[in-house]
């Protein structure tokens, strides 16, 4: 299978798809319109100045070559539409990227692998479920595909390490680890499984971003699973692009009580895979590549089942967290006990501030003392 493109090959050869794919204006369809009218990009940049419609800014060949020696000096590669190596579950969607960054091995990317999504806000009951799972169906040598965020993400990639690959799908730059304490995290994948990003280096991750992120997900692996989830969040736009791109989606049940599950449990409702064990997910996954042909690029008019809240382009949300110990222990907790030695090891705080904080908590009605630990009290 060959490769993707790295130190090995000639800068010169990257220059022209890079500058094209990087003029503003140029989108992944525009891309792959231009390539298929012209045979090379070098003959598209050339034609762009006589397009009387728009005018495109393109960058200078010499802010190219910047990248793309910046890029190989982390050991980056790149993997180009229409040329060998790039991902044939990617390569069919109508938006395909037209560049794609990666840290990390690409013949992985060929490799049959589920998506496992969720709250960023995870309860510690979801965490060890996300975990589990995830080294469960890794132990089958499958891979586990997730965003690198924080809550679900973040345990599933941890969990998919010990027994197998990861991929993380990420929304700025592969410098850019974001959050910033996913950095050792996004370097132990980039030695064991693969880091994916369409943005170029340098860039910090921005909210328009993270859809296009999570199309990753959806596009490169053979199912979805759902891990508490809220009803207006992003890991129902992933699930609904894993629908719309004709592949099985898997959801966890949850406690009603806890808005972390409204959505994953209305999943459910909807028809998607109720979910307990590895052997949920194996049971269902095909065979063969699941990859839909689809028709035009998705965009928000097609996620019928999901209402999803538009995010402001300025603001990244992700890097929103607790800051209290009570917030902290709060998001911990969900309607399932949580031992107290698990509260105490995910709070980072001596033990004494931690049980003094549970008390008045306990005292205030706001959560539960029972005999295997903690829960949150129903409102």
């Amino acid at each position: 299978m060959s490769v993707a493109f790295s130190e090995s090959q000639s800068v010169q050869m990257l220059v022209p798809y890079l500058r094209l794919a990087r003029t503003e204006g140029i989108g992944s369809v525009s891309f792959r319109r231009l390539l298929e009218r012209y045979q090379t990009p070098q003959a598209a940049l050339e034609q762009l100045p006589f397009f009387k419609q728009k005018q495109f800014r393109i960058p200078s060949e010499a802010a190219i070559i910047k990248e793309i020696e910046g890029t190989f000096a982390l050991s980056g590669k790149f993997l180009i539409w229409g040329q060998p190596g790039y991902p044939a579950a990617l390569a069919g969607l109508p938006d395909a990227p037209s560049i794609l960054t990666i840290l990390g091995d690409a013949t992985l990317l060929h490799r049959k692998m589920i998506a496992i999504v969720g709250a960023r806000n995870a309860s510690a009951h979801g965490l060890r479920i996300a975990e589990s799972l995830s080294a469960e169906v890794a132990s089958h040598q499958i891979g586990v595909i997730s965003g690198l965020a924080r809550g679900i993400d973040q345990a599933a990639h941890r969990g998919a390490l010990f027994t197998s690959f990861t991929i993380a799908a990420i929304a700025g730059g592969i410098d850019k680890p974001y959050p910033q304490e996913n950095a050792a995290l996004q370097a132990q994948i980039a030695k064991q499984g693969v880091i994916i990003t369409e943005s170029p280096l340098g860039s910090a991750p921005k909210a328009i971003h993270f859809p296009r992120r999570n199309r990753l997900i959806a596009g490169l692996c053979w199912g979805c699973v759902v891990i508490e989830a809220a009803l207006h969040s992003g890991s129902l736009i992933t699930a609904q692009l894993a629908l719309n791109y004709g592949k099985t989606v898997f959801a966890v049940p949850g406690s009603p009580l806890d808005p972390r599950n409204r959505g994953s449990n209305n999943l459910l409702r909807m028809g998607a895979v109720f979910t307990e064990s590895a052997e949920d997910i194996l049971s269902e996954l095909p065979l063969e590549p699941p990859i839909k042909s689809v028709d035009k690029p998705i965009t928000a008019d097609d996620f019928p089942l999901f209402k999803v809240e538009s995010q402001s382009p300025k603001a990244v949300n992700e890097d929103k967290h607790a800051t209290t110990l009570e917030e902290i222990i709060l998001g911990i907790l969900s309607f399932t006990p949580t031992p107290i030695d698990e509260i105490v090891r995910s709070c980072n705080v001596s033990t004494a501030k931690v049980l003094s904080c549970l008390t008045e908590l306990e005292l205030s009605g706001r959560i539960l003392s029972q005999l295997t630990g903690y829960s949150l009290a129903p409102h």
